[in-house]
């Protein structure tokens, strides 16, 4: 939900939560013009479920160029030392060393200006924010969340801020840990971070796993390269094999990702459910893909 606008979370929150579940828009705006990140390209977003004394902070992922940029700035030396460690025999001597490694390349190669510019910093401070009670909003229960890079990200302030982090297909911040400011430990990682893994996933693989992790089945095409690096196929996984609770209809899963069809419990089809689903969303936003 980090990827889209107000409105539509809006519609999507109260077909969800029943309104119990707010997107502070206006919350990360202020925060941001008054901390001065406004510059930064991170996008998140904060949704806050008042009922429960919670917030979410959900950070996006990959989406722009410089989404990209920081991808290859956090991740791309420790998939050429994963590759490195992978293709040579015994290989595997080598993992103890590797965060040493990147933090001595990484400290040539990285400007300071990178480095305040970096996505995960400006997050983190958000989270601290948020904790500390910003804007007279004293949270109980504040975690954090996100998908691909956003997973990433998240999982990195996640062991800063030491907040529970739930992250899906989010390469993972073993390997690099020391190249971050100020650096994670494996302690900070592990009593914090949760990542979800589908099988075939080669990005959620970069960076080495977290002590939690979930692998998961993907039933993506086995010539798919990146069809299991998809948040819309993990959510669907993750219906299917858990189920819905209730909550409507993933019409997608099935039309897009080939799930089969929901069990009917009740005097309406899949087929009906979903129409009327399809008809209220063209309704309310003709311009957006459902």
């Amino acid at each position: 939900m980090a990827y889209e606008k107000e409105s539509i979370n809006q519609y999507t929150l109260q077909k969800w939560f029943g309104g119990g579940v707010i997107d502070e828009v206006d919350y990360v705006n202020k925060w941001r013009e008054e901390s001065g990140t406004q510059s930064n390209p991170v996008y998140f977003k904060l949704f806050s479920a008042p009922e429960v004394d919670t917030a979410i902070v959900s950070v996006r992922g990959s989406e722009t160029m410089f989404d990209w940029l920081s991808n290859l700035h956090l991740w791309f030396a420790s998939g050429v030392a994963q590759t490195v460690k992978w293709l040579t025999p015994f290989g595997w001597i080598w993992t103890p060393i590797i965060p040493d490694l990147l933090e001595v390349v990484n400290g040539v190669v990285e400007s300071q200006k990178l480095k305040e510019q970096g996505y995960y910093v400006v997050t983190s401070q958000f989270v601290n924010a948020v904790r500390a009670g910003y804007g007279g909003a004293n949270y109980t229960n504040v975690f954090i969340t996100g998908a691909s890079l956003g997973g990433g990200v998240a999982m990195i302030s996640g062991a800063q801020t030491r907040t529970p982090t739930i992250s899906i297909s989010g390469p993972g911040p073993i390997l690099p840990r020391k190249i971050f400011h100020p650096p994670l430990t494996v302690e900070s990682i592990d009593s914090n971070v949760y990542n979800f893994i589908p099988e075939r996933d080669y990005i959620a693989r970069l960076g080495g796993r977290p002590m939690f992790y979930q692998n998961a089945m993907c039933i993506a095409s086995n010539n798919n390269l990146f069809g299991c690096h998809s948040m819309w196929r993990s959510f669907c996984e993750i219906n299917y094999r858990c189920g819905s609770n209730g909550r409507p209809v993933a019409c997608r899963c099935v039309e897009r990702f080939g799930y089969p069809k929901p069990i009917q419990n009740g005097t309406r089809t899949f087929e009906e459910a979903c129409a009327a689903a399809n008809e209220t969303w063209y309704d309310m936003f003709p311009d957006v893909p459902n």
